[in-house]
């Protein structure tokens, strides 16, 4: 069972924050007699100094990059931001261009939107009714002269679960002589993250979705791969995200990660299994119900999204919530926001009508009864709510 506010409560909402493991805790507790600042030149600072060593190179190894391309941040936005500004401010005079796709992260969109008030040409790309970025579009944008171009693409959509080509993307951008920036923020654990696999010049990840703490993140940067600051200091993680910096903090980053790794294989297995048999208990309760990306090439296995027409989202949501089931309508950076979800609106999902949309995320403590409870509480919610309405 989850550990949540009471023994009936269950929490299906591990895409915007998975639990701190316990594992994870034990590790930053030892930990803990290194929480001082690695730049000081005594001994305490040398501790802390080679605690945060270690997590860099046990993540650059798991990356297939050097210890040196590992930028510790704290966390996705930041992450983002300074891939697309960074890339963006430090070729300003030569009018960069910046090509995203639609369906983005916010920290991503955002970061596009504001290079481009500082000049920068911005693109936004098309997604297929899978929410797959279309790839001729790319494609055409790379062969159009211009300005040095940073193509941005998540491995995986944070609402819908569908996985990215980014392996193609990551080709055509080198074909062209543009870098690549990948945010694999919801991929890590999931699916195989590699460099070696996706040769991204840039890669964003955080540990909060991993049962890691909040507050820490990284940034590949590829050997050669020229950035601004976007904060100013002193010359921490090369002088990129300068500050003091969390030596505790990266070693729960790294011991959520190899969790998270070493058991892929064995919890892929499972949340495929517990993905089927919500939707399955879901589109059998609620016929009308839609599971979204459903025909994309390969979702994230731990993510399910669903429209339910003629329901409200934010009744839904309370009526889960008040009977202890915590899942979100899409991304939290965006709840309460009145806004529909841009994700949907870009693979053409555009109703007329009410049209409710929940996502359920899993992980490596969720239960196939929780499962059962969480399907079947929606469903009589969703029920409720339509006769309400009626």
């Amino acid at each position: 069972m989850n550990t949540t506010s009471n023994d009936r409560s269950i929490y299906l909402d591990y895409a915007a924050t998975a639990p701190l493991r316990p594992e994870v805790w034990a590790a930053m507790e030892a930990a803990r007699e290194d929480r001082f600042n690695p730049a000081s030149s005594h001994q305490f600072g040398r501790r802390a100094a080679r605690r945060l060593e270690d997590a860099r190179s046990f993540l650059a190894e798991s990356l297939d990059c050097r210890p040196d391309e590992v930028i510790f941040t704290a966390g996705g936005t930041q992450s983002n931001n300074l891939a697309v500004l960074g890339f963006a401010r430090a070729r300003i005079d030569q009018r960069p261009r910046v090509l995203v796709s639609a369906v983005e992260h916010k920290a991503t969109l955002e970061a596009a939107r504001q290079a481009e008030r500082e000049g920068a040409y911005v693109r936004i790309l098309p997604v297929d009714q899978n929410g797959a970025l279309e790839l001729t579009a790319l494609q055409d944008e790379l062969r159009s002269p211009g300005g040095p171009t940073l193509v941005s693409l998540m491995w995986a959509n944070n609402e819908v679960g569908t996985v990215q080509p980014v392996a193609k993307a990551a080709e055509l951008a080198r074909e062209y002589g543009a870098l690549f920036h990948t945010d694999a923020v919801q991929a890590v654990g999931k699916l195989a993250v590699s460099l070696e696999g996706v040769p991204a010049d840039l890669l964003t990840a955080t540990a909060h979705k991993l049962g890691g703490p909040l507050g820490i993140g990284l940034l590949v940067r590829k050997d050669g791969v020229e950035l601004q600051p976007i904060t100013f200091g002193a010359s921490q993680e090369a002088s990129l995200w300068p500050g003091t910096q969390n030596p505790v903090g990266a070693t729960g980053l790294a011991a959520a990660w190899k969790l998270a790794v070493d058991e892929r294989g064995e919890s892929i297995s499972r949340w495929l299994a517990l993905r089927q048999r919500l939707a399955d208990r879901l589109t059998r309760g609620l016929p009308e119900a839609r599971i979204h990306a459903e025909g994309a090439a390969e979702r994230l296995p731990h993510v399910l999204s669903v429209g339910i027409p003629g329901r409200d989202t934010g009744a839904l949501l309370l009526a889960l919530d008040l009977d202890g089931i915590a899942v979100s309508a899409g991304a939290a950076c965006s709840s309460g926001s009145s806004a529909g979800s841009a994700v949907l609106e870009a693979m053409g999902i555009r109703p007329r009508e009410p049209y409710a949309t929940l996502r359920f995320s899993f992980g490596h403590a969720t239960t196939a009864e929780e499962i059962e409870r969480a399907a079947d509480a929606t469903v009589q919610a969703a029920s409720r709510s339509f006769a309400a309405a009626e």
